[in-house]
């Protein structure tokens, strides 16, 4: 806004000079019906939908990845929802560490929220979420989400969202139900799955540790002063890691 002369409300701005901006925002919303783009997939079948999403969105991102460049800005919504969640997650994961290494500012909304564990790979990334919160219902019987629009630095801790925002369509109660269990179930699994000794924990600090060396080496425009106090940081969160792990 403020490079194109427009008021900035804000009472202090810091910003990079843009002299590109690429987008991929593939939003369905109705404003109509009020209705999101998730409230209409609900009623899309499926192979229509990998249709509809999944092929434009590659076109827009191959075009992106094509000719962004370190001046660029870049702004990427709900990025892989066309296909399944393991390659939507690989998909994404990939394009972030491609877009990190060209250093362009890039704001990447996600469901993913596996992809919110890039930031303690990468110096130069941060999580941020939009805050909701939960009130009972006027009747006083069960819960439901009110937004507070409100943006929080951090991920969520939100783990069922999509479900959430189903109970405000028109899903068959028994329906919503059902997916609450199973995905409460596979989330259990998954828990149980990564749990390992804690000599393969240290491993994976260890690794964690020198991946983010690495990365702050190729790509910190820290000065000396903040690169010291950044080294610094990594070392003390080394050592609690470690400590947390032998008690």
């Amino acid at each position: 806004m403020a490079q194109i002369g427009s008021f900035v409300p804000a009472e202090y701005a810091s910003f990079r000079i843009t002299r590109q901006i690429f987008t991929r925002i593939g939003s369905d919303d109705d404003i109509e019906t009020n209705s999101s783009t998730f409230m209409l997939e609900v009623s899309t079948t499926l192979s229509n939908l990998l249709l509809l999403l999944l092929f434009p969105e590659m076109k827009e991102i191959n075009y992106i990845l094509q000719n962004v460049t370190n001046d660029s800005l870049i702004i990427i919504d709900e990025l892989g929802r066309g296909t399944s969640s393991e390659e939507g997650l690989a998909i994404c994961y990939s394009i972030c560490e491609h877009l990190v290494t060209k250093k362009a500012f890039t704001f990447f909304a996600t469901h993913f929220l596996e992809l919110t564990t890039m930031d303690g790979l990468y110096p130069n990334i941060e999580n941020y979420h939009m805050e909701i919160q939960r009130v009972f219902n006027e009747d006083g019987q069960g819960e439901k989400i009110s937004y507070s629009h409100t943006l929080s630095k951090g991920s969520t801790s939100e783990k069922h969202y999509g479900i959430e925002l189903g109970k405000l369509s028109a899903l068959p109660a028994e329906l919503l139900h059902e997916a609450e269990v199973l995905s409460k179930n596979l989330t259990e699994r998954e828990k149980s799955q990564s749990e390992s000794s804690i000599e393969a924990k240290k491993e994976r600090a260890i690794f964690r540790l020198g991946t983010k060396l690495i990365q702050a080496a190729k790509n910190s425009c820290l000065d000396e002063n903040g690169l010291q106090a950044y080294m610094q940081g990594l070392k003390s969160q080394y050592y609690r890691d470690i400590e947390d792990m032998e008690e």
